[in-house]
């Protein structure tokens, strides 16, 4: 059996349906999914990142003003 409960004591593979592990007694059973279960998760708020974040930049898009050498030139110069 690929995918298998166990306890978090001594790493024995006990049944799904078992509270207590047979071999020492602890309430402690750790389920094989919780791996998996974080990847999807994972995996699901890094697809929603991506699409705010394309549909951000879709409706703000980022643009460079364009400055001629002369406005540059000019933005050194104090003025009074």
């Amino acid at each position: 059996m690929m995918y298998q409960y166990r306890c978090a004591c001594c790493n024995q593979v006990v049944l799904a349906t078992d509270k207590t592990c047979p071999n020492c007694g602890s309430h402690n059973i750790r389920s094989p999914f919780g791996f998996w279960f974080f990847c999807c998760v994972a995996g699901l708020v890094v697809a929603l990142g991506i699409t705010l974040g394309k549909m951000y930049l879709k409706n703000h898009p980022v643009q460079a003003e364009p400055k001629s050498v002369v406005d540059f030139l000019s933005s050194g110069k104090n003025t009074n």
